[in-house]
């Protein structure tokens, strides 16, 4: 008989990065009975979407513009409970969780039979990770909630057989004891065609990819562009959308940077076609986020492309290490833009091949 295995994601898409898809595949590779239960709401997309797969079951939730926001809460709770009303009817031998939301794994916590491995996937930790920039009373309410899904988070790793981290930062942050036989494992090799490392316009272009929010440091990136723009040419090409778009696109037109946006698009080709020919790839992130690893700088270093990036630990580590690109922070955006400015073609050939 074939172990049953169910994966829970509220944010799944039918995508090379996407974890929950990782560990589908994973698992349909070696025969076992595997459901997915994902959101019908894309968090990436901002709109309802459906996976032509039997294997995958749509939970029907509410829409959410912000990603700190009521509704978005009330979007994961939506889910949780009705994860647990379905677990409650339905026998696997291994649940495998994405979180957040942190409330999802004490739904099937709850619903543990004897015998179910639980297998927790920790993709960010929010809310903690988002920026506190906001007003008194936002604020208040961002470390009250982190407070609360922290400790249920830390809860329901304690109460499960193992836990997956996607870097060290996070490893450190939740507190996971070394001892208890941690590993570092590969979830998925990537097998995309290399880029073309030598085809490169004379002006230095910067590509931005994924989701254009709140946690990213736009203001340092028209910073860079600006101060480089002083001394040689700099074009910013885009792929994506998110909840500040309309913010974002009015600063490039009312600060006069040259860019192409080329819309949001999770297809191969595309991102091949546009990161390949890029100098590097911004992974910005505003100080006080708590991110070390991005699926998109994950995407820039498969395409070829150096990092300008702010991400803390892994990433930075990785930067400065491999010399796959700069790292800054907002209090040092000048030396960044000296460098920059002063780049040479063979050092960015040389660094493009390095990040892949």
């Amino acid at each position: 008989m074939k172990n049953k295995v169910l994966i829970i994601s509220n944010f799944h898409e039918n995508a090379i990065i996407s974890r929950s898809n990782m560990a589908y595949k994973y698992f349909l590779d070696r025969e076992f009975s595997t459901t997915v239960l994902y959101s019908n709401f894309s968090h990436s997309l901002k709109k309802y979407r459906y996976f032509k797969n039997e294997d995958f079951i749509p939970i029907s939730t509410i829409e959410y513009s912000s990603s700190l926001s009521l509704k978005r809460i009330l979007s994961y709770l939506i889910f949780s409970f009705k994860v647990f009303k379905y677990i409650r009817k339905s026998k696997f031998d291994i649940i495998y969780v994405n979180l957040p939301p942190n409330i999802l794994a004490i739904a099937v916590l709850l619903n543990r039979r004897r015998g179910v491995k639980i297998i927790l996937d920790i993709l960010d930790l929010w809310p903690e990770s988002f920026p506190l920039n906001k007003g008194f009373f936002k604020k208040v309410i961002l470390l009250v909630f982190s407070k609360i899904f922290g400790g249920i988070r830390g809860i329901t790793i304690r109460n499960s057989d193992y836990c997956i981290t996607e870097s060290k930062f996070f490893f450190k942050k939740l507190n996971l004891n070394e001892k208890k036989g941690s590993k570092t494992i590969l979830l998925k090799k990537f097998q995309n065609v290399p880029p073309i490392i030598n085809d490169l316009s004379d002006e230095i272009s910067i590509v931005y990819l994924g989701n254009i929010g709140n946690i990213y440091d736009f203001d340092s990136l028209f910073k860079i562009i600006k101060g480089v723009e002083k001394i040689r040419l700099v074009h910013l090409h885009i792929i994506g959308l998110g909840p500040i778009s309309n913010w974002f696109f009015s600063e490039l037109e009312t600060q006069g940077i040259n860019y192409t946006y080329h819309g949001a698009s999770f297809d191969e080709n595309l991102k091949r076609e546009i990161l390949s020919s890029c100098w590097f790839g911004f992974n910005g992130y505003k100080d006080n986020t708590e991110v070390a690893l991005s699926y998109k700088s994950i995407d820039y270093l498969s395409y070829g492309v150096p990092l300008i990036n702010s991400a803390k630990e892994d990433t930075f580590n990785l930067v400065a290490e491999e010399q796959v690109g700069f790292n800054f922070s907002s209090k040092n955006i000048d030396e960044l833009i000296t460098k920059l400015a002063t780049i040479s073609f063979p050092e960015v050939i040389n660094m493009k091949k390095k990040s892949y």
